[in-house]
């Protein structure tokens, strides 16, 4: 299943229409865990709907920050934001705003599907370059995901970008499995996907690892990524 290819002219241009369920507004509160040791707070919102350039999008809404006694070790107080098009469900406008320990980041990328360009805004430097139609960033593609109807067994592949660069998001439905968290029990669905290791939000040093409920609504239940010193999951505690 191949996503995100542009085969239309700029002269004859149309916005595709997509079915998605995603609510207009929703918070998913995740608790941080370094091995078994609580060290973070992890937020995703849909904060409602907001204009971007004349198009109506999903504002979505991501925050990270490390427990107080953790501060002292390794600093973190990352956000990122993504604004979704409510109709071809493609990314419009993608926000970071990263601290962690002495480095901070901020970007702030721009789409223009019709042209198949992007505008970064990079710590205050502009910067332009060519992309595809219909590209994702690492959020919205997320969010994409909980729009479609998903088989175990099956890959998934779309174009996302970060930074400079477009490049194909390969995921893999690896299977199904009953999991525990704080907010409840659920049947969910795994995902598996091949992510970069500079793309944002999931800085993934080895596999990535996301389960979500395996119903209409996919809520995104755990999240699991390798670090050098083990791995960092992140556990849904309210919804």
């Amino acid at each position: 299943m191949l996503m995100g290819v542009g085969v239309i002219s700029a002269e004859t241009f149309k916005w595709r229409t997509m079915k998605g369920n995603l609510p207009s507004e929703e918070n998913l509160v995740f608790g941080v865990y370094w091995k078994f040791i609580r060290v973070g707070t992890g937020t995703l919102e849909i904060c409602g709907f907001e204009e971007v350039n004349g198009r109506t999008a999903y504002h979505i809404y991501s925050e990270a920050n490390s427990a107080p006694f953790f501060d002292t070790f390794f600093k973190v107080r990352d956000v990122n934001q993504s604004w979704m098009d409510v109709e071809s469900l493609c990314s419009l406008r993608y926000l970071i705003n990263i601290s962690e320990g002495g480095w901070k980041k901020y970007e702030q990328l721009d789409f223009d599907h019709k042209n198949e360009k992007y505008t970064l805004d990079d710590d205050g430097t502009l910067k332009y370059g060519d992309t595809v139609r219909w590209v994702q960033d690492v959020i919205s593609s997320l969010y994409l995901f909980r729009t479609l109807d998903l088989e175990v067994g099956k890959e998934y592949v779309f174009d996302a970008h970060s930074g400079q660069d477009t490049w194909p998001l390969k995921t893999k439905v690896i299977g199904k499995e009953k999991v525990k968290v704080k907010a409840g029990t659920f049947d969910c669905l795994i995902l598996q996907p091949s992510i970069r290791e500079d793309a944002g939000i999931f800085k993934a040093k080895g596999k990535l690892k996301v389960w979500i409920t395996d119903d209409d609504k996919k809520m995104p239940v755990k999240m699991k990524s390798k670090i050098p010193v083990g791995s960092i999951s992140a556990e849904l505690e309210e919804y």
